[in-house]
Parts: structure tokens; sequence; C-alpha cells
């Protein structure tokens, strides 16, 4: 063991100095051991006294001082650090409660939003939060429309975290893109790992007005569609909402899902790697992806391919030129 290890499982450095002195020379005296040590007899006779009652040494007439074995001393100390970090956990879950204190916080200060059911929310790292908020209390379902084509680094690497937990939530997700948002690889790749995870994903040509609908019951628009940068309104009118689901559903009934000649990148390493490697584990391990990812990708090409197993997919693929 490497000098200080043992502080993460509780002991503190003088008693790790002392057992370790006492592994080094077992059977020394206090004397003795309080000098190979560097400290003084009343130090060492407090130290020994709490790593006796730990049991990491003992004490015998005649025989000094004896470490206890380090396999015996470090499961014990493994076993309780764990004991204490489950009854840690165990508060911290019981802690969850204020929740339910802070939601009412938030419903007081919904309170004071307009008689219309609408809060405006200003500035893009606000309107960001607020979003995630939304995502997160979502139970069913994420109604989305982005208007402006290929998306920004910055905007995939602002939603791409809050997208994926919600499809690992099991919620629904819908999103409908501007078909020139496919000529942007980095976009391309980001709509295939989403499809891959679960969500539908659409293109339609022409005007598209941006929104996020979350279970039907709360929407985002923006504030200015203009410069969406000044901020958003959240809406929260049934009214208002019953309409902006309307225009969804126009736009989501007129798309098209992703063009089926269109493959992303990831997607033409995946269908490539699976004509090659035969276990899944070897190919995801190969590009860089988990087995649930790669496997997702293949389900996903399959069933563009209108295949029911890869043997099959793979002679449409050669089929449609994409091997």
């Amino acid at each position: 063991m490497a000098e200080a290890e043992l502080s993460h499982l509780g002991v503190a450095e003088d008693e790790e100095l002392v057992y370790r002195s006492a592994l080094r020379s077992p059977g020394l005296g206090a004397e003795a051991l309080a000098l190979a040590a560097g400290l003084d007899t009343d130090e060492l006779r407090a130290v020994l006294e709490r790593l006796e009652s730990a049991g990491m040494v003992t004490t015998a007439d005649g025989q000094g001082i004896v470490a206890t074995d380090p396999f015996v001393v470090t499961e014990r100390l493994v076993e309780s650090r764990l004991t204490e970090l489950q009854a840690e956990i165990q508060r911290v879950i019981a802690s969850r409660h204020v929740v339910n204190a802070l939601l009412d916080e938030q419903r007081n200060g919904r309170r004071q939003s307009p008689p219309e059911g609408v809060e405006r929310v200003e500035g893009a790292d606000r309107v960001r939060a607020r979003i995630d908020e939304l995502a997160f209390f979502a139970h069913h379902e994420l109604l989305s429309v982005q208007p402006n084509g290929p998306l920004s680094t910055a905007a995939i690497e602002g939603a791409k975290e809050a997208d994926m937990r919600a499809l690992r939530r099991g919620l629904t997700m819908q999103t409908i893109m501007r078909t020139d948002a496919l000529h942007d690889q980095q976009t391309a790749d980001y709509l295939a790992e989403l499809r891959a995870r679960g969500a539908q994903v659409r293109t339609l040509d022409g005007p598209l007005e941006r929104m996020l609908i979350f279970d039907r019951r709360t929407a985002l628009v923006p504030m200015d569609p203009r410069e969406s940068g000044r901020g958003a309104l959240v809406v929260h009118q049934p009214g208002m909402i019953s309409s902006l689901i309307t225009l969804f559903d126009r736009f989501w009934e007129a798309a098209k899902d992703l063009d089926q000649e269109h493959l992303a990148e990831i997607e033409q390493q995946v269908l490539r790697t699976m004509v090659r490697v035969e276990k899944d584990e070897a190919g995801a391990r190969e590009l860089g992806i988990s087995v649930r990812t790669y496997r997702g990708h293949i389900a996903h090409l399959l069933r563009r391919l209108n295949a029911t197993h890869r043997a099959q997919g793979v002679l449409a693929a050669r089929d449609r030129g994409w091997l």
C-alpha cells in the first residue's frame, strides 16, 4: 500500500503511519514503535487506542504491538465505509421531499404571471435553463420544431444532454427540421443519434415556426421569431396550447421521414462494420460507441431498409448502393 492510501477509508494520517510501522516492525514495544513512527509516547498511546478499537492492531504482554493482517483490515474498512456511504445515500434520497417545497415556491412565483397564462423569459441563458427545467419535469412527450436549418455546435452541445436524458426516461420525442439541415454532417449525425435512441425525426421544406411543446400542457415559443436571442414566451393557457398543437400536427403530417437515401456518417460506419464484424461488442468497440447505441443504429438501418434481419438488410443496402 502506498502512503496515505487509507485516508479515503476513514483512517487518519497518524493512524495509518503507526499501522504501517507496526506492519514493518512487528512486536515492537510502545517506545520503540513511537520512535519508528516519529511520534512521542503520549501521541502513540492515543493512536493505538483508536487502532485497537478499529481492530487494526493488537497489544499483548510480552509480544509487543502486532498489526492485524492487511487483508482483514482492508475488508473491514471497506465494509465500514460502504455502510457509511449507503447510509449517506439513504439520507440524500430521503431529502428529495424538499422538491415539493421548492415546487410550491415556484408555483407561488408563477401566480404572478400575466392572467393570460404567458410568462416572459429573457436572455439566452435563462431560456436554456427554462427549457431544461420543462424537459426534466415532462412525463410523456416532447414535440419540437427547429426552423433554422443546420444546428450549431453550441446548440447541439446545449440540447444533447437533456434530449438523451428524456429519451432514457421513455419520453416520446417528435422533432421537425428543415430539409436543408441534413446538408450539415454534424446536424445529420446528431439527428441519427436521436433516431437511434428512439426519437422520431421528420423534415419539411418551407417556412416553419419554432416551438417546443411539453406533455401538450406547456409550450415555449420565441418572443421575437426574427431575433430568437431576445428571449421566449412560456405558454400555459390551454386555448393557445391547443392552437400550437394543431399547427405542429399540420407540420408533422406534411413532413417526411429523413431522406431515405441519406446516411449519416455514423450510419455509414455502422453499416460497413456490421458487414465485416460478427459480434456487436467488437463492432461497437471498433467505432468507439456503446453496444446499445451500435445496436440502435443497426435497428434503425433495418427499419429503413424494410429488412427483418441483418442478412436481408445487407442485400437491401447493396441494392440501394449503400455498400
